[in-house]
């Protein structure tokens, strides 16, 4: 697949802003979120082909990779802030985690949505969130990481995704 999604890339590379259909729409944000996703799915074959590393850590570099990209998401100076400020805190929570290749520390979280009462978030929030499997709160080591399902439901609820068979 890698040699046939090259000329592709390269396709779009030398013909930016030439041959586009309805010149009254900008295609360039469309172009580099398709030379983006390719070049990083590309990358993350090479890397879950040829890695001379530990299968974990090729694993973390491949999600890395391939982190789902969020409009609803805006990062600055290291912390995540979500834009629709009409989501519930639940919604947004899942929202930052959708985002995450890895696990988030609940400090990090809590900074994020600026929670005011870490308990209560630990013990009401991301206990709810993890008694309905949408994420994987582990207490030991204060993280959290969405679940299949959470991915589900803030594709399918939150960002309206629809698969072609939906």
């Amino acid at each position: 697949m890698i040699p046939r999604v090259l000329p592709i890339l390269y396709e779009i590379r030398n013909n930016r802003n030439v041959g586009h259909v309805g010149g009254d729409v900008d295609p360039n944000f469309l172009d580099a979120t398709a030379v983006h996703t390719m070049s990083s799915w590309v990358l993350a074959e090479f890397v879950r082909i040829f890695h001379n590393i530990g299968i974990n850590d090729a694993q973390a570099i491949v999600d890395a990779l391939i982190e789902r990209k969020n409009p609803l998401i805006w990062e600055v100076e290291g912390k995540r802030r979500v834009l629709d400020t009409k989501l519930k805190m639940r919604e947004q929570v899942l929202v930052l985690l959708h985002g995450r290749p890895s696990s988030t520390s609940v400090t990090e979280m809590v900074s994020w949505v600026e929670y005011s009462n870490t308990s209560k978030f630990r013990n009401e929030l991301l206990a709810s969130l993890h008694a309905d499997r949408l994420i994987e709160f582990d207490r030991g080591r204060d993280t959290i990481r969405i679940s299949p399902n959470g991915v589900k439901e803030v594709e399918a609820k939150i960002l309206k995704i629809r698969t072609p068979l939906q």
